[in-house]
């Protein structure tokens, strides 16, 4: 029996080792998708898009940057937001990602 498992099952905290692991790993997971789904709430409400919806904006948005006549003023800071959406979209992406890895262990 593991050291760190065996105090828990002497205590009959857990009925034996196996229960033991399940559970803790299950637990494990649930805060991982738990967290994961936290971080796309907050992209989603930060935004009022869900993902599909912003990849379109953030398309239309860099499009614009390239083919509007803009002052200078305004495409530098369209530029600058367009950056700072890009990285969200990356965080985003991969919170969704990392999220459906989590799903196929639950």
């Amino acid at each position: 029996m593991s050291t760190l498992i065996e105090p828990l099952v002497r205590r009959n905290i857990f009925s034996s080792e196996n229960e033991a692991i399940q559970e803790l790993v299950r637990e494990y997971v649930m805060r991982q998708v738990n967290g994961l789904q936290k971080e796309v709430r907050q992209m989603e409400h930060k935004y009022g898009l869900n993902f599909q919806q912003f990849e379109k904006f953030l398309h239309e948005r860099s499009a614009l940057l390239i083919s509007s006549d803009l002052s200078t003023e305004q495409r530098q800071s369209l530029s600058r937001s367009v950056m700072e959406e890009e990285d969200d979209w990356l965080e985003w992406k991969a919170a969704r990602e990392m999220l459906e890895n989590w799903l196929g262990l639950r």
